[in-house]
């Protein structure tokens, strides 16, 4: 039984259809490439961009104690493990590697930047808490 092909799919192939028509002689090969922007190991990495400027403004504006461990952590780890695969699998996906060092090195900026605050802080200090401008007590 052939599968169906879906209503995003369907659009994709014509985005893609239609902007081949335009793409200049100059950015053919880039165009044409395994991991171009024709497929989605180009689409992929590019969006996840977004982590890493995410990152970098919680590098600028987030208070030390308010930066997740784990979160920073796992995002960390999940950097390195991408940036291997991105260079064992053929074609090699640059754009993959270059965002996940980034988004490696940011998370590991961050952890740097809590356990810094956290060793200068007293043993059994207690955290004041934002409680997000409500005044009363719950």
């Amino acid at each position: 039984m052939p599968k169906r092909i879906g209503p995003l799919s369907r659009l994709y192939v014509f985005v893609i259809c239609t902007v081949d028509r335009v793409v200049p002689n100059a950015l053919r090969p880039f165009w044409d490439a395994p991991a171009g922007p024709r497929n989605v190991f180009f689409w992929a990495p590019t969006f996840k961009w977004g982590l890493v400027f995410a990152g970098l403004g919680d590098l600028v504006s987030r208070p030390p104690q308010n930066i997740s461990v784990p979160q920073a952590g796992s995002l960390a780890i999940t950097g390195v493990l991408w940036s291997r695969y991105s260079l064992i699998i053929t074609p090699k996906n640059y754009n993959m590697l270059a965002v996940n060092t980034f988004l490696t090195l940011n998370q590991a900026y961050l952890i740097y930047k809590h356990l810094v605050w956290r060793s200068s802080q007293p043993k059994n200090a207690v955290y004041e808490y934002n409680n997000y401008g409500f005044d009363e007590e719950w």
